[in-house]
């Protein structure tokens, strides 16, 4: 935001509050607006004061319009601030760094004041589930020692349990039995099982288990245990009630708190069948207490979530069903759990008060030095908006086209740097602008070039032999480039066709491949062999050219009398024929080394000339290496492979169909990827010459 500058004439003072509002509200479309929106609402109470009310409709129309106007009067408060509080850079940089200071801190608070929180209560949770598994365990450890030498009738022996599990039963009054021989049941006591079930292997078992509802019985959880020597076995059921989590509280703090019980009565004289239309079943839902006689009634809540045993089918669960809660005091936790203190009640200091204490303190030299870094900052913030202001008043000359303008620089630090680079910037700008219109100036002679090179090359109609049809294309990498094609009508029944790369890109590839093309369009008048025409080639540019440049070419003679087509590859890629008759590709590579690479003999011995037939339907396919070695954004290459499918696939395509379908295939390969080559190709297919009329 910039300061509007001042003017001549002082500005006249604002109208009151009071007389803007009035004009906002009366003579001004959203100020009716809202006046009837706020008229409504009022309407609404003062109705609402006897009984009545405003229609629906309207009254919610009304409040939609006032949580609007809410909205817009929120964001028009926000940018007034923000214009008259927050245009200095000082101010900004004061509450970025308040943001910066303060936001980790309270972020990191809660999150470490959660992280405890969570922990404490993992802690006490795993007591709860301990709680339960050392209760089992000796419950298991009771039904063992019952069983131990017990008599072999059954009447002594059934008498004898009870006694035997006098001690368990004064800890757990609400306990329950049942001892089994061979399946049959000796003595019971209480609600528990009257058999084994059948998933049960022994010799012992010990766990936590959903009691079934059973008629006029409570549900809940029950701590299971059974034992089985020879043909005997005792089942042992305590509920998992107040009076069994009591010694936990003891130990712990943890207050467990039970779940309700559900008891389910059965009208008297009436099938339980719960298809029977006659049947009605009585629930009655009891609280136990919440907390007992002694009990903490306040904390955190947290849930443990004990291992279930389904005693139907022995099946194990965890989330079946629902947690056990409990409530317990952090700090109190954590002083019962110290080893080695003294109880609180004692009045000794206990570690975790010593530890309180010293974070305590901790905290408050914390402050201390917090306090300290704002007050530096302060400071630092004043020597920053300084320099923010001059190079705040630099921009703005600049920006008015003062290219002159300096900064003083007060300081060796960063915003010195800066002022200086901002110097730098400003007497750089003209040379910049001078470059851009140097740069301007290269671009439109290479767009001249390239539109040279490419009237150069054939047009887009082709001049081939009857029953010859020929379709090429060139695309250079660059804005000019070094490939090279041409078709050249050497006679009524005789053409030549040839493709070249000279090695490298731009300007200079682009100057060798018309000199090229004059040697090529001289030559062949001369010379009806392509060996013989490539070798004179090689005589004179392996003379005139860069010992790092040399030029791959490939040239054919195709004659439509004898029906064939001699060539010679000079080191440039292979030549490949669709034979139509068997519908298979062949790749013909006769030896021969890269024009200009060997002005002597050996160019001229390793040369070779082939000769192949041309039949109706037959395609031949010249390249360059920027067809096949077009790579992806994977640096894939297009590959050789590729392009004899593409060619075993053309049956009843045109040379034009033909080259669309591999200039497609090629850009679909390619993606995104920048061409990193020229892409030249020329397709010649044989055809049926017409017969004249």
């Amino acid at each position: 935001m910039v300061r509007p500058a001042l003017s001549e004439t002082p500005a006249l003072p604002s109208p009151p509050l009071t007389k803007r509002l009035r004009h906002f509200l009366l003579e001004t479309w959203r100020g009716r607006i809202l006046t009837v929106a706020l008229a409504v609402w009022l309407l609404d109470g003062l109705l609402g004061l006897v009984g009545l009310g405003a229609p629906a409709s309207l009254l919610g129309l009304a409040n939609f319009v006032l949580a609007m106007y809410a909205l817009w009067g929120t964001w028009r408060g926000l940018r007034w601030l923000s214009a008259h509080f927050l245009w200095r850079i000082r101010t900004k940089l004061i509450l970025s760094y308040l943001f910066v200071a303060l936001v980790p801190v309270v972020l990191l608070s809660l999150f470490l004041g959660i992280g405890a929180i969570l922990f404490m209560g993992l802690v006490a949770s795993r007591l709860v589930t301990g709680e339960i598994d050392r209760a089992g365990e000796v419950l298991r450890t009771t039904a063992r020692s019952a069983l131990a030498d017990l008599d072999e009738d059954d009447a002594r022996a059934a008498a004898a349990i009870p006694a035997r599990l006098a001690p368990a039963e004064a800890l757990h009054p609400g306990m329950s039995w049942t001892l089994l021989r061979d399946g049959r049941v000796v003595g019971a006591s209480g609600d528990a099982p009257r058999e084994l079930p059948s998933w049960w292997q022994g010799p012992g078992f010990a766990g936590l288990v959903p009691r079934a509802p059973a008629e006029n019985g409570p549900t809940g959880n029950v701590v299971r245990a059974v034992w089985a020597e020879g043909s005997s076995a005792l089942l042992i059921d305590v509920p998992a009630d107040e009076h069994f989590f009591a010694g936990l509280e003891e130990r712990t703090g943890a207050n467990v708190i039970p779940p309700r019980v559900l008891i389910v009565t059965e009208s008297a004289g009436v099938s339980p069948d719960p298809e029977s239309e006659d049947s009605r079943v009585h629930v009655v839902i009891e609280h136990e207490p919440m907390t007992p006689a002694g009990t903490i009634d306040s904390g955190l809540t947290f849930a443990a979530f004990p291992t279930r045993t389904n005693w139907e089918t022995g099946e194990t669960s965890v989330f079946s069903e629902r947690p056990l809660t409990f409530q317990f005091q952090p700090l109190d936790l954590v002083r019962r759990l110290s080893p080695g203190l003294l109880p609180r009640e004692t009045g000794a200091t206990t570690l975790p008060d010593l530890l309180l204490f010293a974070m305590g303190i901790v905290g408050v030299v914390f402050l201390v030095m917090y306090a300290g870094a704002l007050m530096l900052g302060l400071m630092l913030a004043r020597s920053i908006t300084r320099g923010v202001h001059e190079l705040s008043v630099g921009t703005q000359r600049l920006r008015q086209g003062d290219f002159t303008h300096t900064i003083r620089i007060r300081s060796r630090d960063q915003l010195g740097d800066l002022a200086e680079s901002f110097n730098l910037m400003s007497r750089g700008i003209q040379d910049l602008l001078r470059e851009q219109v140097e740069k301007e100036r290269l671009e439109e002679e290479l767009r001249i070039a390239r539109e040279i090179q490419m009237s150069l090359l054939p047009g887009k109609t082709l001049k081939a032999l009857p029953g010859i049809r020929v379709a090429a294309l060139c695309i250079p990498a660059a804005e000019v480039g070094g490939d090279y094609y041409d078709v050249l009508p050497l006679s009524d029944t005789r053409m030549g066709v040839l493709v070249a790369d000279v090695s490298g890109k731009g300007t200079s590839a682009a100057l060798y491949m018309a000199e090229l093309k004059g040697l090529v369009l001289s030559l062949s008048r001369i010379h009806d062999s392509p060996a013989r025409l490539l070798v004179e080639a090689n005589h004179i540019l392996a003379d005139a050219m860069d010992s790092r440049t040399f030029v791959t070419m490939t040239y054919a003679v195709v004659d439509k009398a004898s029906r064939s087509m001699r060539f010679a590859r000079a080191g440039h890629n292979p030549l490949i024929h669709l034979e139509a008759a068997s519908g298979t590709t062949h790749v013909y590579t006769p030896p021969g080394l890269g024009l200009g690479l060997d002005g002597g003999e050996a160019f001229e011995e390793i040369l070779e000339e082939k000769e192949v037939p041309l039949a109706s339907g037959d395609f031949f396919l010249f390249f360059t290496d920027g067809l096949s070695e077009a790579m992806n954004e994977g640096a894939e290459l297009f590959g050789e492979p590729r392009l004899r499918r593409i060619l075993e696939e053309s049956e009843g395509l045109s040379s034009e169909q033909l080259r669309a379908r591999i200039l497609g295939e090629v850009e679909s390969f390619v993606g995104e990827a920048a061409p990193h080559d020229d892409l030249t190709m020329v397709v010649l297919k044989v055809v049926e010459e017409e017969s004249p009329s």
